[in-house]
């Protein structure tokens, strides 16, 4: 767990990260060793969700060794789908992170959204849904890794 002390706003425990794959965690569908090395610390405070559409069809490859439960979304409707899932984990413990049109919906129901605006992008709906805006992926790990850099830029 990692909790997370917000003046003026809250107190958060942390149980759970929901990451999106494609262009937040992966670049054409490949997360960089470096990535999953600081997943894998992560996975040692919060229980690690990656969900993804698949497009590249390399999910299942991509997160071997990685401490983390993957979620291949089928058909229609990912952001809605996406959304569900970050309601049952519990809004008030998740911290959810992605960058793309559909990840606006889970934005919304996590307790902080992190958007990523790497080389894909950002989707603007979801970049209007998020509580902080990094440039990689790394940063925003990061940024759960050491709480105070997180409580600092969230504070009222």
């Amino acid at each position: 767990m990692i909790e997370l002390n917000i003046p003026g706003i809250t107190n958060v425990k942390i149980e759970n990260v929901v990451f999106d794959m494609n262009g937040t965690l992966s670049e054409n569908g490949l997360i960089k060793e470096s990535v999953k090395g600081l997943l894998n610390e992560l996975s040692k405070h919060a229980a690690i969700y990656i969900i993804t559409s698949d497009t590249f069809g390399s999910a299942n490859e991509s997160v071997k060794g990685v401490n983390a439960k993957l979620y291949i979304i089928k058909g229609d409707n990912s952001a809605q789908k996406k959304k569900e899932m970050v309601y049952k984990l519990g809004y008030s413990k998740t911290v959810v992170i992605g960058n793309g049109y559909n990840d606006y919906a889970m934005f919304k129901q996590g307790v902080i959204g992190i958007g990523i605006m790497e080389s894909e992008g950002l989707a603007v709906k979801a970049a209007l849904h998020c509580d902080i805006i990094v440039t990689k992926i790394e940063n925003a790990i990061n940024l759960l890794l050491n709480p105070k850099k997180l409580a600092a830029t969230l504070r009222n």
